[in-house]
């Protein structure tokens, strides 16, 4: 009776802290940042716009992976022509665009099928096409936790990936330092070396005025506390069945 309990227990735990998978297709910012689904992935303009195509040309390429696989998959003149098979529109725009237009600076994110190049983890309108600068939104007060990140992503050359943020989304970290606070007195965005910088950020809660009471936990942070539990509860279950067996074998 005793094993029973334990492991109907255990089953109990696991299945409530062990960590739910998004699906990797409502997430392509997630799968962008992992090298998932993609072959290029690059910011640069649009050189070319007419009913049946668009073409992109690549100012520089995030070397996610520095392979000659990765290497060969590029065109050699840098410019990537994307048919119209459906309509090709913005997964984000910085200036608010409902269409693609000549000139637009842009991140892109394409795998190549059947010998056509497709747009896979979304295309994005951004500010500039200089990559240490680029930015998804305008800067503003409450900064969307997805496009901050992934901005910080892009300007690192697809270095920065550790990034978490608190329940509300007021807080942002990297690795566990606070780069971002709602409630700091800022007028633009960090650049990377600002958030680099540790002396800077603590700066930041002195102006403000913000005392941390506490270490807080992250969503990140707590998903992974929820997965230790389930783990010590299956390895606790094995435990006592091995135990069982022993007692029932003497």
């Amino acid at each position: 009776m005793k094993k029973r309990w334990a492991l109907l227990l255990s089953v109990c735990v696991i299945c409530l802290c062990w960590p739910q998978k998004v699906s990797a297709s409502s997430n392509p910012e997630e799968q962008m940042m992992k090298n998932k689904n993609q072959d290029v992935l690059f910011v640069g303009t649009v050189k070319h716009v007419d009913r049946d195509a668009i073409v992109l040309k690549v100012t520089d390429y995030m070397n996610l992976e520095r392979t000659s696989d990765s290497i060969a998959k590029r065109e050699k003149d840098h410019e990537y022509l994307i048919p119209k098979d459906m309509a090709i529109t913005y997964r984000w725009s910085y200036h608010g665009k409902e269409t693609v237009e000549v000139g637009d600076c842009i991140v892109a994110s394409l795998k190549k099928e059947s010998g056509r190049w497709q747009i896979s983890n979304g295309l994005y309108e951004t500010d500039t096409d200089v990559y240490q600068e680029l930015s998804f939104e305008p800067f503003h007060k409450d900064l969307d936790f997805k496009k901050t990140k992934l901005k910080y992503f892009i300007n690192s050359d697809g270095k920065y990936k550790d990034f978490t943020a608190n329940k509300e989304k007021s807080k942002f970290y990297y690795k566990q330092q606070k780069i971002y606070d709602v409630r700091w007195n800022m007028k633009k965005y960090l650049t990377i070396e600002e958030i680099r910088n540790a002396e800077k950020l603590k700066a930041m809660d002195q102006d403000a005025n913000i005392i941390e009471t506490s270490a807080k936990t992250t969503d990140d942070g707590k998903q992974r506390l929820l997965t230790g539990f389930a783990l010590f509860a299956a390895v606790w279950a094995f435990i006592v069945l091995r135990r069982g067996k022993r007692k029932k074998d003497n």
